[in-house]
């Protein structure tokens, strides 16, 4: 049974975009909380109710917020971007808004489905999948933010009551990526022929389709419904791959000469860890919930859209 009432934060986002285009196409209303309506797919605009919003403090919220919601699901995020490093701001939307949306699905007798990350671990001392009890990250901005604001999150929502989720992502990959990110980077280049300049790819990570992380959300809602309480779970296959595989099989998949693929041609980001794969155990056995498109046909899908789009421009 489709959520018939939902808030949306971080809609034009890649995962929220994604996101919205699923619960549209079952038949929810949905209400999406932006800072600028502009940045929505304009298809979207006799479909959705849109909300503005430049002031994400609670006092700022109430005003903006009147009806009652089933379901918020709290996608929006500050610090993805490697140039997003304004401290103030990342306390603002990583710590301070979740807390508050949480206060307010209280009062609503909402359910609040959160995104995490997997940047909220701290770098393992052994390439054991990590669990959702694995130490958090303390020393990096994003990351501890992130941690922080999802801790405050479900501690507020068993103090008051609500029913909460908080699903940490790990690397989510798919058509709708921001131009910055490595899978449409590499489309970008390699649709050029030109030389992509890539870190060495050593970077052991988790890689998730975006449609297996829409599906895990939406049976997060779900068993918050029927369930109730709180819960925090990995959104992870448990399967590691480098970097440098990845964008291998992107150029696979696009027929290309991986030849071009530049690695080592960039530093890698100061942020980078060289192992992050989560553990899907406790999802599974909560959830029921596991991958279901591996990183071939992953990476296929994704490129296929990406090139047509390439083409059509």
């Amino acid at each position: 049974m489709p959520t018939v009432n939902v808030l949306v934060t971080g809609a034009s986002g890649f995962i929220g975009a994604h996101l919205v285009a699923r619960l549209l196409s079952e038949g929810s209303r949905v209400t999406v909380l932006t800072r600028s309506s502009s940045a929505l797919p304009p298809e979207w605009h006799d479909r959705i109710s849109v909300i503005a919003c430049d002031d994400f403090t609670e006092t700022g919220l109430r005003r903006l917020l009147h009806a009652p919601f089933d379901t918020v699901f709290h996608l929006a995020a500050y610090g993805v971007r490697p140039n997003h490093r304004d401290i103030d701001e990342m306390i603002r939307i990583n710590v301070e808004l979740p807390a508050t949306l949480v206060r307010l699905c209280t009062e609503w007798r909402a359910r609040m489905i959160m995104a995490g990350t997997f940047s909220e671990y701290r770098s393992p001392s052994t390439q054991e999948p990590l669990t959702e009890d694995s130490p958090l990250e303390q020393g990096k901005l994003y990351g501890s933010s992130k941690a922080a604001g999802g801790l405050m999150a479900s501690a507020i929502a068993k103090s008051n009551g609500a029913d909460f989720r908080l699903l940490r992502l790990f690397k989510v990959y798919g058509a709708g990526e921001a131009p910055h990110r490595l899978l449409p980077a590499l489309v970008s280049g390699l649709t050029k022929r030109e030389r992509v300049a890539i870190s060495a790819g050593t970077q052991i990570l988790d890689f998730v389709y975006i449609d297996d992380v829409i599906e895990a959300m939406l049976r997060a809602d779900s068993h918050c419904r029927d369930k109730g309480g709180i819960a925090t779970w990995n959104v992870s296959t448990g399967r590691a791959h480098s970097v440098r595989d990845f964008a291998e099989r992107v150029a696979a998949a696009m027929g290309a000469d991986a030849s071009l693929l530049g690695f080592g041609a960039i530093n890698m980001r100061r942020d980078d860890e060289p192992w992050l794969v989560g553990s899907p155990d406790l999802l599974r056995s909560e959830l029921g919930w596991q991958p279901s498109v591996g990183l071939d046909e992953g990476v296929r899908a994704a490129v296929a859209v990406l090139c047509r789009a390439h083409s059509a421009e």
